[in-house]
C-alpha cells in the first residue's frame, strides 16, 4: 500500500468502514514520511476516529505518535493543530493550548493562521458533538478574528472548507434548534465569503448554492431563490460549462418556487434540472441527483 492509496481510499470509505480504516491508519502511519503526509494522515484520522467513531482518546494517541516522529519545523505547524483538536475533544484543554502554541510558534510567517485554523476546527467538532453553547461563541469569535485581516491568509481555505462542511452537516440534521439554525446560516455565509476571498467563480456559485439550501431550509424561500438564481448567473458569466452545478441550482430554485406556492415555475425549474441531469455519466452523480430531487418534490 502506498501513502496516496491509504489516504485516497481512506476518504472513499471513511464513513462506511471507519473501524477498518482506523486500524489501517494506525498500522501504516509510517507511510507518512513527510510533514505534508503527516498533515493529510492526521486530518483523515481525526475525522474518522474522532468524528465518526467518537473515540477522541484513540485519535489523540495516533496524533501524538505521529508528531513524535518528526523534528520541529515550519511545515509541522498544522499537525500540532490536529493534535490540539484531539486533545481538546478529550477534555484536556491545557494540553490543547500547549499544542496550539507549538503550531503558532512554528508558523512564524502567519502565526494568526495557525490559531484560526485550529480554533475553527475545534468549533466545528464541538458543534458536531452537540455542544452548541461552546461551539457558537468560539466559531463566531474565530470568524471575527479572521475577518479583521483583509489580506489573504493561509487559514482562509480551512475556514471555507470547515464552514461548508459544518453548514452541510446541520442542513442534514432533523429537528434543528434555533441555535443550530443560526449556526448553519452563519457557516454557509462564511463559506461563501472565504471562498470568494481565495477561490474562483466556481467556488462563488457553489457558495450561492449552499446559501440557497440554507435559506430554503429556514423557511425563507424568496431569499433562497435569489441565491439560486445568482449562482446560475455566476456560472453563465464564467462560460456556462458547469452543467452539474446548474442542475443542482435549478433543483434549489424549484424548491424555492414550491415553498413560494408557484407551481408553474416549480415545474419549469424541475424540468431544467432533469434535462441537465440526463447528461450525467457517473452513477454517483445520478444517485445524488435522485436523492436531492426527492427532497425538492416532497
Amino acid at each position: 500500500m502506498t501513502f496516496d492509496e491509504l489516504i485516497n481510499n481512506g476518504w472513499a470509505r471513511h464513513d462506511t468502514q471507519s473501524a477498518a480504516l482506523a486500524a489501517d491508519l494506525e498500522e501504516h502511519q509510517a507511510l507518512a514520511a513527510t510533514p505534508q503526509n503527516a498533515v493529510a494522515l492526521l486530518g483523515l484520522a481525526n475525522h474518522t476516529i474522532g468524528y465518526h467513531m467518537k473515540d477522541w482518546p484513540r485519535a489523540r494517541a495516533l496524533c501524538e505518535r505521529v508528531v513524535a516522529r518528526f523534528a520541529p519545523e515550519a511545515a509541522l505547524s498544522p499537525i500540532f493543530g490536529s493534535l490540539a483538536i484531539a486533545q481538546f475533544m478529550c477534555g484536556d484543554q491545557a494540553a490543547a493550548l500547549a499544542s496550539e502554541c507549538r503550531a503558532v510558534e512554528l508558523n512564524a510567517e502567519e502565526p494568526l493562521s495557525a490559531m484560526v485554523r485550529t480554533r475553527v476546527l475545534i468549533a466545528s467538532e464541538l458543534a458536531d458533538a452537540g455542544r452548541l453553547g461552546e461551539a457558537m461563541p468560539l466559531y463566531t469569535a474565530t470568524l471575527n478574528l479572521a475577518r479583521s485581516r483583509k489580506e489573504k491568509l493561509g487559514c482562509d481555505r480551512a475556514i471555507a472548507i470547515t464552514s461548508n462542511n459544518l453548514a452541510g452537516n446541520l442542513l442534514e440534521k432533523k429537528g434543528r434548534t434555533p441555535v443550530e439554525d443560526d449556526l448553519m446560516l452563519s457557516a454557509a455565509e462564511a463559506s461563501r465569503e472565504f471562498w470568494m476571498k481565495i477561490g474562483t467563480w466556481e467556488n462563488e456559485e457553489r457558495g450561492e448554492y449552499l446559501l440557497a439550501l440554507a435559506k430554503n431550509a429556514l423557511g425563507r424561500p424568496a431569499e433562497g431563490l435569489k441565491h439560486a438564481l445568482r449562482g446560475l448567473e455566476v456560472i453563465a458569466a464564467g462560460g456556462g460549462g458547469e452543467k452539474v452545478d446548474q442542475a443542482f441550482l435549478n433543483l434549489a430554485a424549484a424548491r424555492s418556487h414550491k415553498l413560494l406556492g408557484d407551481a408553474a415555475l416549480h415545474t419549469a425549474a424541475l424540468a431544467r434540472a432533469d434535462g441537465l441531469a440526463a447528461g450525467f455519466e457517473k452513477q454517483g452523480l445520478k444517485n445524488w441527483f435522485v436523492e436531492e430531487r426527492a427532497k425538492v418534490v416532497a
